[in-house]
């Protein structure tokens, strides 16, 4: 009934009288000395008063364009082709279709000279936000992926698997302005060859809702926009791989694209053993019990990730992976928007790691952790996507996004730990085997409709959504602890506990503007939601006279439920000038936490907030080439229902945690500061961005390390040296971070240098022992990335960057510490005599300051020799050589609020492989695309 009724909610009220034919634009483009038609040209229409409103086509048979549903007003027409000069031109559109006749095009004689196209090109150039990439101004070599293109370009690079841009991580890529691959960014650039990309843009994108009635809603975020060139829309193209080599490491795999204009449908797959991941957390359902008790991210890759539709959240150790994924866009007709993705991945994954901690405790040096430990686990997910945008006039829209995902996990994990004192005196010892299953699943659905009244900017809009969760589990423990006191002591611990969790949430988003003078807008909005959370956490001991796991643990269990019943509503302020873009909005929150444990004892929580939420938006453009942006938003953050639920933790017996049923909501605010600037001559671009963040009530850890054998609210002995945490609410916490890139390039070299650096500062409490700690952070860092622009035969690519730490404590001085961490990187791929190509690169990383065990040098040196054949080259045989000096490691330093840990875990060492590849590339350079936009940034982008 529950569901029925939720998809009752969904659907109701979507029915709309069609009304209303928006302005059509039309005309035809032609060559202005032989009248020839010029097919491929992109038209691009510009809002004069706000250059984010725009709509784009590119012209087909016989030169023709056609720009429909638009609205009156003044613009600028932008027509541009590789080869000649683009073309600006002024009209005003009035209340009836408008056909421009022809425009004629001229050639640009500079830019058809290849040396003067080498020298001379254009590299960068600024638009108001966005800045925009001259791809054919930067050198790859002819197997080069986007990936390989962007991080030739100033400010933009690849972390950890995730793409960044003047320093934020990029959420999506498009193609043309049309979403591709959703919110997996790196999947998009490493399976698109270089060789189809015009230009990269870069620029804010704001949500859906905000371009269509033009209020930021403070949602907006990085994204990369791919321009292709010319008839490279209309195509197939990608590759197939297969290698074997020495310990039975194999890889196999490949993507296929099947591009025609707007459809685009991608296949891509791989199997492999040698740890390429490649392919959200979602996939490990976030109840592994894999690494040690604290979220750990290492270098280069090897943690860390996040949510999204084909990416797989590095994991420590190796792993073996399977992934399927299909992705597909494309246009219905001319009012109906489809995209969507289904992906399949199972990956099996073993590490082993070292970890040594030290604790921060106020009477003195604190208690040192160390802990071996062996872990697995295998992971099945399957991830369906949807998004269908219906246009139904040119006054209402419907957008539909379901989402589904399904989950299993098996892990398990031995540990052998102990905690001493500096001295050497063991405090415990624990050797821990645990073991996990758990299934799960989530489905949700958003349904947005907008509606534009006759009057300018005066809109309506309604969203409902809805979402459905449930995991079930189980999980094993066997525990030898040794304590060491006054007289030693033993314990075993020997149960198994089912999991259980479920929930729903239900919410809507009703928003009206209205247009109240020629540049100024208000608009008022209203959401409540209702999310319903329940936990069901069962222990039982094992019994050794029925030798059946028959004994109910009421400390270790325990029945919660949590609903957070929220009602939002406010009121914004744009301004919208040529040069300045001012917008304000002020909401008001009431937020009720209503939380009750009904098993073992009865106890209801409920809380109240009141929240005033403003956000402040300001952009000023000093030029075409310069402009800063300022933002202000104040936010809430409520507690989960693993932090609320107050059942004891123990699957470490000498770490014990649990919830906190009276957490309250933290509150934050946050200040960005961003400057953008270019010179198209000198082909330089500086980028600066500044940002700070101050919680309030800030949810944190309070951390008991017991001196004596303690026993614990409701009766759970916490052992001598063990400790207990719990998280709480404590007073602010605040951090800053700056971040400035410089790109220029050098032609004595021939070569693009980008200079980055950067700093912050970060102030975390926590409670230790009743005792606030404050843990202060400061970082330093720069970097120099030398790229080549030499020629498609030889590409290189040489960084250095070195990373300074400063850690200092309020609480024992003792334990503030300073390290480095620095690293070389060289790589360069070289084709010669036509078929031969060599493949070396060296990563050099240095360790000083951490514990001496792994204050380490390390050498990564991997090489390869391949051979070229077949039609154009599509083919090619390689041998590879990983970790030639067998030097491989992976080290990583955490430091939190209570304590300082340096963590060494397992990694792939040498090993060969010899791999063919074959590449396919099939461009209909003078077909028409059967569809058509091919918008440099899509419709209405900001």
């Amino acid at each position: 009934m529950k569901i029925k009724l939720i998809l009752l909610l969904l659907f109701a009220g979507f029915v709309s009288q069609v009304s209303g034919q928006g302005i059509t634009l039309s005309g035809m483009v032609k060559d202005g000395k032989t009248n020839e038609e010029l097919l491929g040209v992109t038209v691009l229409l510009i809002n004069q008063i706000d250059s984010t409103q725009q709509k784009g086509t590119v012209a087909g048979t016989a030169g023709s364009f056609s720009i429909q549903n638009v609205e009156e007003g003044n613009y600028f027409l932008r027509l541009s082709f590789i080869g000649y000069t683009t073309r600006e031109i002024k009209i005003q559109v009035t209340n009836t279709d408008k056909n421009l006749g022809i425009i004629k095009l001229s050639e640009d004689g500079k830019r058809l000279e290849e040396f003067t196209v080498e020298e001379k090109m254009v590299r960068v150039e600024q638009e108001g936000d966005t800045t925009s990439y001259n791809a054919g101004a930067y050198k790859t070599n002819p197997d080069a992926t986007v990936e390989d293109l962007v991080t030739k370009m100033p400010g933009i690079t690849v972390e950890n698997g995730q793409v960044k841009a003047h320093g934020e991580d990029v959420k999506r890529v498009l193609i043309d302005g049309e979403e591709f691959f959703g919110e997996d960014a790196i999947v998009a650039l490493k399976n698109l060859p270089a060789e189809i990309v015009d230009k990269i843009q870069v620029f804010d994108r704001m949500s859906d809702q905000a371009r269509f009635t033009g209020f930021n809603d403070g949602e907006e975020y990085k994204a990369l926009n791919i321009v292709t060139k010319p008839g490279m829309n209309v195509g197939q193209f990608g590759k197939l791989y297969a290698g074997y080599g020495s310990s039975d490491r194999y890889i196999a795999g490949g993507n296929v694209n099947f591009f025609n204009g707007s459809r685009k449908i991608s296949l891509i797959g791989m199997s492999n053993n040698i740890n390429q991941q490649n392919f959200a957390d979602e996939d490990i359902l976030g109840v592994l019990s894999t690494g040690s008790e604290q979220s750990r991210r290492g270098r280069g890759g090897r943690g860390g990730g996040g949510a999204n539709n084909f990416m797989t959240g590095q994991q420590n150790g190796i792993t073996q992976t399977h992934s399927l994924g299909l992705n597909y866009a494309d246009k219905w007709g001319e009012k109906i928007k489809v995209s969507g993705s289904y992906f399949f991945n199972n990956a099996n994954n073993s590490n082993s790691s070292l970890t040594n901690r030290q604790f921060i405790i106020a009477d003195g040096i604190g208690q040192r952790y160390n802990e071996w430990q062996q872990s697995g686990s295998d992971n099945f997910n399957h991830r369906l996507n949807m998004k269908v945008e219906y246009d139904i006039d040119s006054s209402n829209s419907l957008e539909i996004i379901p989402r589904l995902s399904l989950q299993q996990n098996k892990s398990t994990r031995l540990t052998d730990a102990n905690t001493a004192f500096p001295t050497g005196l063991l405090l415990n010892k624990i050797l821990n085997d645990n073991g996990s299953e758990n299934t799960g699943y989530n489905l949700s659905n958003d349904i947005r409709y907008r509606h534009k009244f006759k009057k300018k900017g005066r809109t309506v809009s309604v969203r409902l959504s809805a979402g459905l969760n449930n995991r079930n589990g189980e999980s094993n423990q066997y525990s030898l602890n040794e304590f060491y006191d006054n007289g030693d002591s033993l314990s075993l611990i020997d149960q198994i506990s089912d999991n259980y969790s479920d929930g729903y949430a239900v919410g809507t988003d009703i928003s009206f503007s209205e247009q109240i003078g020629k540049n100024t807008s208000l608009q008022l909005s209203y959401e409540p939601s209702y999310t319903y959370s329940s936990a069901d956490k069962r222990t039982n001991q094992f019994d050794a006279f029925t030798e059946d796991y028959s004994l109910m643990d009421t400390l270790l269990s325990n029945v919660f439920d949590n609903v957070v019943t929220t009602h939002r509503t406010g009121i914004s302020y744009r301004l919208n000038k040529e040069k300045a873009k001012f917008y304000l909005r002020l909401n008001y929150q009431y937020v009720i936490l209503d939380n009750s444990q009904t098993f073992p004892l009865d106890r209801d929580v409920k809380l109240t907030f009141n929240n005033l939420l403003p956000m402040i938006s300001y952009r000023y453009a000093f030029s075409k080439t310069k402009n800063l942006r300022l933002f202000y938003r104040a936010g809430t953050r409520n507690p989960s229902i693993n932090q609320l639920q107050n059942v004891i933790d123990n699957s470490n017996p000498l770490f014990l945690k649990s919830g906190n049923p009276h957490l309250e909501q933290q509150y934050d605010h946050r200040l960005v500061m961003r400057y953008n600037t270019t010179n198209v001559k000198k082909a330089t671009g500086l980028f600066a961005f500044l940002s700070g963040e101050y919680n309030d009530n800030f949810i944190t850890n309070a951390t008991t390390i017991a001196a004596s054998d303690t026993l614990l609210q409701g009766g759970v002995m916490l052992p001598r040296g063990s400790q207990f945490s719990q998280p709480v609410n404590l007073q602010s916490t605040w951090n800053v971070r700056g971040f400035i890139t410089y790109g220029i390039p050098v032609k004595v070299i021939k070569s693009n240098v980008n200079w980055s650096g950067g700093a912050s500062y970060n102030v975390t409490p926590g409670l230790i022992n009743q005792v606030t700690n404050f843990s202060n952070t400061t970082n330093l860092n720069t970097g120099l990335v030398i790229g080549s622009n030499i020629s498609e035969k030889l590409d290189f690519t040489f960084s250095y960057s070195v990373n300074y730490n400063l850690v200092s404590n309020s609480v024992l001085p003792q334990s503030d510490n300073q390290y480095l961490i620095q690293n070389a990187y060289a790589k360069v791929n070289w084709i010669f005599l036509k078929h031969i190509v060599v493949n070396t690169s060296v990563n050099y990383s240095a360790f000083s300051g951490l514990e001496s065990e792994f204050n380490q040098n390390v050498v990564l040196w991997n090489a390869a020799l391949g051979y070229k054949f077949l039609k154009e080259n599509r083919a090619e045989l390689r041998m590879s050589v990983f970790d030639i000096l067998n030097e491989n490691t992976s080290i990583v330093r955490n430091v939190t609020e209570s304590y300082i840990e340096d963590v060494e875990t397992q990694v792939l060492n040498r090993y060969f492989l010899v791999t063919f590849t074959y590449q396919i590339r099939h461009f209909n350079k003078g077909k028409q695309a059967q569809q058509g936009s091919h918008s440099e940034r899509g419709e209405n982008e900001n």
